[in-house]
This record gives structure tokens, C-alpha cells and sequence, in this order.
């Protein structure tokens, strides 16, 4: 179960972290990357796509990090 959860995080970290370089090598904008939160990242669909898909997998490893704890409590 540990390797699952750190599978899970480092895959969805990969994921996104590929989305962002992917944006910032089609606009340059590294302002954008920078503040990802802001809503100025005009993001093409397959980025979005894998913007959101590692998203879920880091949400996904979070889950399981708490079931695990829960069970061992």
C-alpha cells in the first residue's frame, strides 16, 4: 500500500509538472507557471486534461495516505 501511495504521488506530480512545461514551452509565459493558481493560464485542452488527471492522482494518493492511517489507528 505505501508503494501504491507513493507511486500515486510521484506519477500525478510527473503529470502536472509535464502539463506546465508543456504550456510554458508553447506561450513562454513562465509568469503564468509561476502563478498557477491565477486564472491568466490559458491552458490547451490536452494540458488541461493532464493538468486534472495528475491532479487526481495526487488527490487520490491523499486518500489512500488517510485510509492507511485510519486503519492503523
Amino acid at each position: 500500500m505505501v508503494y501504491l501511495e507513493t507511486t500515486l504521488l510521484t506519477l500525478g506530480l510527473l503529470i502536472v509538472l509535464g502539463a506546465y512545461a508543456h504550456y510554458w514551452r508553447r506561450t513562454g509565459d513562465w509568469r503564468g507557471v509561476a502563478r498557477f493558481w491565477a486564472r491568466g493560464m490559458a491552458l490547451s485542452v490536452a494540458e488541461f486534461k493532464a493538468q486534472r488527471a495528475g491532479v487526481l492522482l495526487l488527490l487520490l494518493a491523499v486518500v489512500i495516505r488517510f485510509a492507511r492511517a485510519l486503519m492503523l489507528w
